[in-house]
């Protein structure tokens, strides 16, 4: 069955991690990155490019070894050992199921913004009405009816979708720019590019949707065992979608800037900046009527885009939950006529409905999406370095120079996001995390399959304490992370940073690797591409 399916093309690649990118986030991330960081945004956009580079290369070495479908959810259990991974896996596996709700509703509150009866009849405070959700609904119902038909159907809708989405943001924004563009916006506030300092431009790259909205980038990943000649393809088309999604995001916001109103800039500078929906009030003040008739038909077409492959990665990442015995194996079975993960996507919509229910506001929704992606992607780095360290054959097509000194990078840069989600919700996300690892430890590592309990802590229990340090460290720090103020600026970074490093060692080195890899040989996982 395998050698019938059809595989996809570099073409195709590139579309689903476009379609990814450019989601629900496009429409709102200009503006708020601008009033987070003035001007200093761009240097925002620039650190996420290169952030997003290195991450797609990691990830191309580990498919490169191990060309898995859900690869991204079984990167720890490969590596290391399904006991390890697992707290990576659910993260993953939450974000992309969380993100579908997320671009139902971005489209539904940009659409909202029509007229006053709709935005009445859809929205109530900020959240979504009874008629609100239904609308969302049948947004979750399309994303779903698209992707039941297999890789074929999926790859036709989201290539044209993919074409469509690269086109309409970049025409949007060259309209705007040549219907009002005022170079001295950029430097209005204080005379300066960058009025609100350097912690502003890492705080726009996690609150203003550039993390979650790049966050796309690896959805094709998931897609590895149905892709030709994965260790070409993979690496080459996560970089295209990226530096291409890169440009057309940098236009977005020149174009954003260049419209505003330049005395209003100055005199109250970026915070006082306050819109619903962005770029359609902007070309409504500037009589661009037919630009946001176009805006509002994009704001469903972009992130359904994003909703549609959402749903086939997570589905997959499932699946491969489900083959490394870290969910019910029922759920590792493809659908015999059309080969999707038929089980799979049904329980994720049925989950994609509890976050609809309790998250029934875009801005709230994402915030915890980004935290939940932060965490997702701490994995990427070790698990490369823990490949190599480990008994893996890595003779794979692509090898990645410089990997342990990048992955080390990475894994530091990722462990200092989380001081920029904020003491408060830093504590929310480890508590929940911890909370699903000791329920995932009862269930499933009481002494099965030749190791005790005692054994499988050793090797589970090291990241969760790593969180818990980093939580208690954003919490004593300084109160502009929502901090008690007890260590300075200096002091702070100096005891993180060592932290995230000997954390990043012991994760990787090669007695840890080992021991994992004997409990994952122990274990028999289902070796399913």
């Amino acid at each position: 069955m395998q050698n019938s399916t059809p595989k996809i093309g570099l073409l195709s690649v590139i579309a689903i991690s476009t379609t990814g990118i450019i989601g629900s986030g496009w429409l709102f991330s200009s503006y708020i990155g601008a009033k987070t960081a003035g001007s200093g945004v761009y240097l925002s956009w620039f650190l996420t490019l290169i952030f997003f580079i290195l991450m797609a290369l990691v990830i191309a070495e580990v498919v490169s070894v191990f060309p898995f479908r859900g690869i991204i959810g079984r990167m720890g259990a490969l590596s290391h050992n399904k006991y390890f991974g697992v707290i990576f896996a659910f993260a993953i596996w939450l974000e992309l199921i969380g993100s579908l709700p997320g671009e139902a509703q971005a489209s539904v509150q940009y659409l909202a913004g029509i007229s006053p009866s709709l935005s009445k009849l859809l929205m109530s405070n900020g959240t979504l009405t009874t008629t609100g959700l239904l609308f969302t609904l049948g947004f979750l119902v399309a994303y779903w009816f698209v992707n039941m038909f297999g890789i074929k159907f999926f790859t036709k809708v989201n290539n044209s979708l993919a074409a469509i989405k690269v086109v309409l943001p970049a025409f949007i924004a060259l309209t705007i720019i040549g219907a009002s563009f005022t170079p001295a916006n950029f430097t209005a506030y204080h005379g300066s590019f960058m009025p609100y300092g350097y912690n502003s431009i890492i705080l726009a790259m996690t609150s203003a949707g550039m993390i979650y909205s790049f966050n796309g980038f690896q959805l094709c990943a998931s897609f590895a065992s149905e892709i030709k000649n994965p260790g070409r393809n993979l690496p080459l088309g996560m970089i295209i979608s990226i530096v291409l999604c890169f440009f057309i995001y940098v236009l977005l916001q020149s174009s954003f800037i260049g419209a505003l109103d330049n005395n209003q800039l100055t005199v109250s500078g970026w915070h006082q900046l306050d819109f619903n929906s962005p770029f359609a009030q902007i070309s409504t003040l500037l009589g661009l009527n037919f630009i946001t008739v176009i805006l509002y038909a994009d704001a469903c077409i972009s992130p359904s885009g994003a909703g549609i492959t959402f749903l086939g990665s997570g589905s997959r990442v499932l699946y491969s939950l489900a083959a490394e015995k870290q969910m019910p194996s029922m759920l590792a079975v493809l659908d015999k006529k059309y080969h999707f993960e038929k089980r799979a996507m049904i329980f994720n919509f049925g989950v994609a409905l509890v976050f609809l229910y309790l998250f029934q506001s875009w801005s709230v929704l994402i915030n915890f999406i980004t935290a939940l992606i932060v965490l997702m992607y701490m994995i990427i780095p070790i698990s490369l370095v823990g490949i190599r360290n480990g008994n893996h054959d890595t003779t794979g097509g692509f090898k990645l120079p410089g990997a342990v000194f990048i992955c080390t990078l990475l894994f530091v840069v990722q462990s200092i996001f989380f001081v920029f989600i904020g003491a408060k919700d830093m504590l929310i996300l480890t508590s929940t995390m911890t909370g699903l690892m000791a329920v995932f430890m009862l269930l499933n590592a009481r002494g099965r399959d030749g190791y005790t309990f005692t054994e499988v802590a050793k090797i589970s229990l090291p990241f969760v304490v790593f969180l818990w340090v980093a939580t208690i460290l954003i919490i004593v720090g300084p109160s502009s992370y929502g901090g008690h103020d007890y260590l300075s600026n200096e002091v702070f970074y100096a005891i993180y940073v060592v932290v995230a490093i000997f954390a990043f060692y012991y994760f990787t080195n090669k007695k840890f690797v080992a021991k994992c890899q004997a409990i994952r040989t122990t274990d028999n996982a289902l070796v399913l591409e």
